[in-house]
Parts: structure tokens; C-alpha cells; sequence
């Protein structure tokens, strides 16, 4: 699918797919906010909208990201187009910081219980029990912008993993003291204008992933939009682009997609209720039965992910053919790495023991692993580019992530390499960067310019490099939890 004509002058030296033509190369001043290294603290105070640390959470969830310079007539529109909440951005951020900020994960989940969806409306993509994706007002120029362009209504339910991560994010607040558990019965209004409780939000979280993998014919957590113009790819990787075959060719998105990481997240999210329901609100039955239910989607992952070609790994995920039968979607991604950060590889069984290491043997390969942490797409694979926003770029967040998992199942030097890592990248570019660029380079660095190119296959433009947000939610969150960790190694080995 490559062709030998390249990108030239000021732009990276790699080829074109087939199809591919150049349309534009837009170069960017970097901001002045990098001549010194900013505060993950100060920054999160921004993101939460906190005078300080002790106000973390009292002021709902964090933002997605923002712009260093806090005025927005200096500041380009390509650096403001997430100052709002996410879903999934807020639950991560959320999680990530829970020892440290556990009234941010309470905050979270109560404000994303209040959005929770109630109705079925296809132009918001709403469903009952749906965690939000974005959660604008229908006012925000940014959503009419979208809405003219899209059809999108608001808020927007477009993602499929808020809700599983919605569950996570609840119980494990839930669970860390007794008082904490009284936050079940917390009240709240909902979309309806009727008083709810958490318990209840959980129940209605549960029910969609229960009515979603019910009517799957593997048992599989899939998304496909209803909408002519909405997000495609419903993952935290949701560029058009990024869910496609070894050949390069895209995902069918004529059916439903599966991602390996929202199967991961669905699983452990049923075993985190299934300990709730058991050990806080006495329900043994509804325990088991949700422990059925995990244990039905752990072997449909073991079972259908798994890819023994090239050394063995976990599949980006699956599409379907126009039969409606499942393909695998066979390339090496970062998601893999998700696995790890879960209950679904623990054990000694040999089977689990060995996909554990050839999991981690992948993400230690120069393919998957640069400077700045792990890779989203390995660099032999055909969509592979250095600059790419989801497919060949690293994400801090999503090597946080990873490390967390290999830190748990014992591979603690690796994952201390990978946090070594990511805190690097802040101290060179004095940013907290949504990506980094995926290149060779000893050095970690970030897009200045945006190259955009047209597909003639899929008739449309393609975006394929530009500059990342400056002050990323996740990225601060990850730098946060990664130097608490550290300060609390240090304190306990002095």
C-alpha cells in the first residue's frame, strides 16, 4: 500500500499510502510558556479550577486541557479545543490521582452521574446508563461548530468506554475507606429532573454494558455510530484512522468494532461491581452473577484477541467482515500494553504466564518502545508515523498506564524505565504535552506543524501531524502520580 512518492522540504521524510496526496504543511511558533519547566501541581489547580491543593475535586472534574496562556486572543484556536469536560479524560484523570485527590474522584463520578444518559436520542447518541463523552452546552461555539458540521446534539454520549471506566472510577472510590462507602446513597438530579443516588447511577452503568454485550454475538463491548458524522472510532484512540488491518486498510465501520483495552476495562469494571455488590452491599447473588458475566468476556479476549504471529501479542482489536463474520485487526499497538494493567493476566497458569511475557517482550522491542515511552503503533507497521496523532506518536498517559500494569505483575524495572521516561519528557520540552512525537531521536520532541494530506481512496482529508496540546489532563495526572509514588518509595526506604 506504500508508494515511493514522500513528504518533502521542512516536513518528516516518510512515504504516502497509496491514494495519499499532499494538500498543505502549516509550520508553528511554539508557545512562549516553554522557556521554563511548569508545576504538575499548579497546572492540575488549573485543570480543577482550585485555589488549592486542598480545593482539588470541590470544584467537579478536571478539565480536558488547556493553553498555557490563559488569555484566548493570543492564543490559537488549535490550542483551546478541549477546555470542557470529558468523560473518559475526567475519569482517568480521576483515577489516576485517587490517592492523592480522592474527593476528585467523587466529584467526577457525582457530575458524570447527574449527565448520565436516560433516553434514547440518536442525534446525542444517548442511551440509558451512557456515561457522557462531552459535555458541552449546546451554546459552547465550539459544540454548534460541530453540530453544524456533524449533526452532533449535547451533550454528546459518542464513546464506549466512559461507561466501564465510570464503574472503575466509582467503586474504587467506594472502597478505599468505610466512610467513603456511604457515598453510594449520595443523591443527585438527573437529566429527568428526578432525585437519584449513586447506587443507582452504578445500577444503570451496568445495565447498558449488560444490554450492549448481551446482543453481541461473542459477548464483545463493539461500538458503531449512528450518526452519518460521528466519531468513528468511539476509544480513546478515536482518529479516523487508527483502527485498521495489517495491509492498512481500515476498519469496516459498516459493523461494529471492538477494541482490545475497552474489553479489559469492561472486565475488570464487572469484577470492581461484583466486589462492591459483595463485600459493601451484601448481595451475594448479584455478585455472582456479575462474576459469571466477567469471567464470560475474560475467555471471549483470551480467546479471540490473541495473535501468535510475530513473537505473539494482544490485536489492536476486531472489525467484521461484510458477512458479519469477526476479523482480527492484526497490528502491534500500545493498547497490548493495557492488558497488563489488569486482573486478566494474573496467575500462574502457563498459558497466562506466557502471554504476560510476550506481551511485555513486544513493548520492550525498539518497534514499540522510543525515548519518550512506548509507541501507539509499532514502527513496521504500515500506518506507521512518527508524528501521527494516534498511530505512531507516544501518549504519556497511555505509558503511565502501561507502567502501572507491568509495576503490578512484578516487571518493576521496566516500569520504573518507563516512568524515567515520561518525566523526561516534561523536563525537555517544559510542557505536559497530549503526545510526543514517536520518532528515533534521542531526544524527546513535539510537533510544530500540521501536514495535512488528501485520501483519494476514502475521499477525504487526513490530518496526519499536529502540534499536541500544551497542558493535557491526563499528562499532568500521570506526572502527578508518578512523583507521589516516588516521594512515597523514598519516604518509606529513608
Amino acid at each position: 500500500m506504500h508508494s515511493n512518492e514522500t513528504l518533502s522540504g521542512d516536513t518528516p521524510n516518510y512515504p504516502l499510502l497509496g491514494g495519499e496526496s499532499l494538500l498543505e504543511i502549516v509550520s508553528h511558533q511554539p508557545s512562549n510558556s516553554l522557556s521554563q519547566q511548569p508545576s504538575s501541581l499548579a497546572q492540575m489547580l488549573r485543570l480543577t479550577r482550585s485555589s488549592s491543593p486542598h480545593e482539588i475535586g470541590k470544584n467537579g472534574p478536571a478539565l480536558a486541557a488547556l493553553a498555557f496562556n490563559e488569555d484566548p486572543t493570543s492564543t490559537p484556536d488549535h490550542l483551546r479545543l478541549y477546555e470542557v469536560v470529558f468523560g473518559r479524560d475526567s475519569l482517568r484523570v480521576a483515577i489516576d490521582l485517587i490517592s492523592s485527590y480522592p474527593q476528585l474522584a467523587r466529584a467526577t463520578t457525582l457530575e458524570l452521574a447527574r449527565l448520565q444518559g436516560l433516553d434514547t436520542n440518536m442525534e446525542r447518541e444517548e442511551e440509558l446508563g451512557r456515561i457522557v463523552h462531552e459535555a458541552r452546552s449546546a451554546e459552547d461555539p465550539i459544540a454548534q461548530k460541530l453540530t453544524r458540521e456533524n449533526g452532533w446534539g449535547w451533550p454528546y454520549y459518542g464513546s464506549v468506554d466512559a461507561t466501564p471506566d465510570f464503574i472503575r472510577t466509582l467503586t474504587a472510590y467506594c472502597q478505599r475507606t468505610e466512610e467513603n462507602r456511604a457515598f453510594l446513597g449520595a443523591e443527585y438530579i438527573d437529566l429527568h429532573g428526578e432525585e437519584q443516588t449513586m447506587s443507582r447511577a452504578l445500577e444503570r452503568a451496568l445495565l447498558w454494558i449488560t444490554q450492549r454485550t448481551h446482543s453481541n454475538q461473542e459477548g464483545l463491548l463493539e461500538y458503531k455510530s449512528p450518526l452519518e458524522h460521528g466519531i468513528e472510532n468511539q476509544v480513546w484512540k478515536d482518529s479516523w484512522d487508527a483502527y485498521h488491518h495489517a495491509d492498512g486498510t481500515l476498519a469496516n465501520r459498516e459493523h461494529g468494532i471492538a477494541s482490545i483495552e475497552v474489553q479489559v476495562t469492561t472486565y475488570d469494571a464487572l469484577i470492581d461491581a461484583a466486589e462492591l455488590f459483595e463485600d459493601v452491599l451484601d448481595d451475594k447473588q448479584r455478585a455472582l452473577s456479575l462474576r459469571e458475566q466477567a469471567e464470560r468476556l475474560r475467555t471471549a479476549i483470551l480467546n479471540i484477541f490473541w495473535v501468535e504471529e510475530k513473537g505473539g501479542y494482544f490485536a489492536l482489536g476486531t472489525d467484521r467482515d461484510e458477512n458479519g463474520s469477526l476479523r482480527q485487526l492484526r497490528i502491534r499497538t500500545s493498547n497490548m500494553g493495557h492488558v497488563l494493567n489488569s486482573r486478566l493476566l494474573k496467575g500462574d497458569n502457563p498459558r497466562i504466564v506466557n502471554m504476560r511475557d510476550k506481551v511485555v517482550h513486544q513493548l520492550q522491542q525498539p518497534e514499540m518502545l522510543n525515548i519518550s515511552g512506548i509507541r501507539t503503533l509499532a514502527t513496521d507497521e504500515i500506518r506507521f508515523r512518527p508524528g501521527a496523532y494516534h498511530n505512531g506518536s507516544v501518549w504519556l498517559w497511555d505509558t503511565h498506564h502501561i507502567a502501572k500494569g507491568l509495576r503490578r505483575l512484578g516487571y518493576k524495572e521496566f516500569a520504573d524505565d518507563l516512568d524515567l521516561r515520561i518525566l523526561n519528557v516534561v523536563a525537555t520540552t517544559h510542557m505536559f504535552p497530549e503526545y510526543v512525537r514517536g520518532d528515533s531521536a534521542d531526544r524527546p520532541s513535539i510537533n510544530t506543524q500540521s501536514v495535512l494530506l488528501w485520501d483519494a481512496i476514502e475521499q477525504r482529508k487526513n490530518l496526519i501531524e499536529q502540534p499536541p496540546q500544551e497542558v493535557q489532563a491526563w499528562t499532568v495526572a500521570a506526572i502527578l502520580a508518578t512523583k507521589a509514588r516516588l516521594r512515597r518509595r523514598y519516604t518509606a526506604s529513608g
